[in-house]
């Protein structure tokens, strides 16, 4: 387990102060593939280097696997950093050096036997799927060979923590979904805890199953992925998520709505399941005296579960309309009235 306890840093920067991190607590579980998300500046990067010690805290606690990280001899220190892989965004190879080489480095220095170092090496290599390229310098590999032997290099010394800097943000769509493939790989087949900073929210809703948000050094919004995409909080988070997910109803589309003098309510449907909504409402509009308009919709994987967000107008009497929306949650269909629209129809007639 990971724990930030009350951890703030400060930087001065020519006379001016800088809160780079402000009484940030947060706990990452062991097995986790947790994803930190913010625009740059948002102090995300500096407070996954703290787990590793590349940035020390001006106050607080940074707790790895229980040792509290910046209380540690120099001596343990090192020891510890063994346990904790890092991969960058810029992947950071040695461009004399073969990927074989490369991969080798960390062994290296940790005065790993020979026989051994070989071993590892050719097992990684097999993991990362390439063995074809050992004996290539990393200007003749695409960015995303060259990422996997970042991985691969992180991956030498068994760590049980591996943290990812902006690894994807190099690399083209496809490359990037081949990427988090094999970070969800490395985290399913050897229990690895993976902790990745992002400013992308494609990356979080593909292999994340946690998600802290940050804003001017602060945590505004965590939890589980699926919960924060389906009803985010936080401002940020809402305009993260509609990268990925638009919710929003195109304003033409509203005014005849808003000019609609029938009594009617406007609901956000969400539903977390393989079935579809419709099959609900084609129910509803059976068993109810009730007519529904369907004004957005959107379907969504996350984390290999169906999310879907419908905007839906309800035509009928209030009884009518409450029969449907106890209908709905019966069948896991959960609904926010959107009240808003409502007070704009009031000003528009």
């Amino acid at each position: 387990m990971i724990r930030f306890k009350n951890v703030s840093k400060v930087f001065l920067q020519k006379k001016n102060t800088v809160n780079a991190l402000q009484n940030i607590n947060l706990e990452i579980e062991t097995g986790d593939i947790f994803g930190i998300i913010g625009f740059s500046g948002a102090g995300k990067s500096t407070l996954l280097r703290t787990i590793n010690a590349l940035e020390k805290p001006t106050s607080g606690k940074v707790i790895v696997d229980g040792d509290e990280i910046y209380n540690l001899s120099a001596k343990k220190l090192r020891e510890k950093r063994k346990n904790i892989g890092m991969i960058f965004q810029q992947f950071n190879l040695l461009e004399t050096r073969t990927v074989w080489e490369n991969i080798a480095l960390p062994l290296k220095l940790n005065h790993t036997p020979k026989k051994i170092i070989e071993e590892k090496v050719e097992k990684i290599l097999r993991f990362v799927e390439l063995e074809d390229k050992k004996d290539v310098y990393p200007g003749k590999l695409s960015g995303g060979q060259k990422q996997r032997v970042g991985i691969a290099r992180a991956l030498a010394t068994e760590p049980s923590i591996l943290l990812s800097d902006e690894a994807t943000s190099a690399l083209d769509p496809k490359t990037t979904d081949s990427i988090l493939a094999l970070l969800k790989k490395i985290n399913k087949e050897l229990n690895i805890t993976i902790v990745i900073v992002t400013h992308e929210m494609n990356v979080i809703s593909g292999i994340c199953n946690h998600v802290a948000v940050m804003e001017n050094g602060q945590i505004v919004e965590r939890g589980d992925v699926i919960d924060v995409f389906s009803e985010p909080q936080a401002d940020i988070t809402k305009n993260f998520v509609k990268t990925v997910i638009q919710d929003e109803v195109p304003e033409k589309l509203m005014q005849g709505i808003y000019e609609d003098t029938r009594n009617y309510e406007l609901l956000r449907l969400k539903f977390l399941s393989s079935d579809s909504t419709e099959s609900v409402l084609a129910q509803v509009n059976k068993k109810f005296d009730i007519e529904t308009n369907i004004l957005f919709a959107n379907i969504s994987e996350i984390q290999e579960q169906i999310l879907g967000i419908h905007i839906v107008q309800i035509l009928g009497s209030n009884s009518e309309i409450s029969k449907a929306k106890k209908y709905f949650l019966e069948h896991g269909v959960t609904y926010r009235e959107l009240e808003y629209h409502k007070k704009k129809l009031k000003e528009v007639v």
